[in-house]
């Protein structure tokens, strides 16, 4: 199915009519334009909720014992709340994680670390230390969501009505029933309940891990907590 039956879907219960065409509408048409406009937002929010089984993938990384800085995939959107590094030559120890700068400078100007090192990402890299010596994968969540059904291309925004999502397509209805009349100062009473326990729904069911924030006081299943000490403090 197409993206088009998600956003008709949508229509007939904002506007009570099933429109045929919304890219590409006259420009006359504002509210086709709205739902244009709306329904990558949603998207993108749809993306955020969860590490997705189907926009899960595998990175590898070719090393030659000296390079320390790697690009991420261009498609890149951001690594699994659970995710190591993990040289393929090695079936024990996996390269940690340093979220903090700071620690990162510390222990790589010391050469004193975890065996087989660690790793953090700014300026859009990977960053390593000390180099690794031998081939390295990781997992990653993709941002592109969508599918041109002519070419099969995957792309990080919808641009047409026969356009696919790699998701759940009700989760769009959903979304787009809810974000359309925030925007438009109605009711919508229930209809962000609706959008967010159908995300947590399929997520369950995905088994994908689920993003954790750290403003909620709320502890959620399939969620993991980060480690609360320094990353090789005592």
């Amino acid at each position: 199915m197409t993206i088009l039956t998600a956003m008709q879907s949508a229509a007939i219960r904002l506007m009570g009519r099933r429109p045929d065409t919304f890219f590409g509408a006259p420009a006359g048409r504002g509210f086709e334009l709205e739902i244009t406009d709306l329904i990558n937002e949603v998207a993108k929010d749809i993306l955020k909720s969860n590490d997705w089984q189907g926009l899960t993938k595998f990175a590898t990384i070719t090393a030659d014992g000296t390079e320390t800085v790697f690009d991420l995939p261009s498609d890149y959107d951001r690594m699994l709340v659970v995710s190591d590094i993990t040289e393929n030559q090695g079936w024990f120890w996996g390269y940690q994680r340093v979220t903090d700068l700071n620690d990162f400078a510390y222990w790589a100007g010391r050469g004193f670390m975890p065996n087989p090192g660690l790793w953090t990402i700014y300026g859009d890299q990977l960053h390593f230390t000390p180099a690794p010596s031998t081939n390295a994968q990781y997992p990653y969540v993709s941002k592109n969501y969508a599918r041109d059904t002519s070419t099969l291309a995957l792309k990080d925004s919808f641009t047409a009505d026969t356009d696919e999502f790699l998701l759940p397509e009700r989760l769009l209805t959903l979304g787009l029933v809810w974000r359309w009349r925030e925007n438009k100062k109605l009711d919508w009473t229930g209809d962000q309940e609706a959008f967010a326990k159908a995300i947590s729904e399929y997520a369950v069911k995905d088994k994908g891990s689920r993003t954790y924030r750290r403003t909620s006081n709320r502890w959620l299943p399939g969620t993991y907590a980060a480690w609360p000490w320094t990353l090789g403090g005592v």
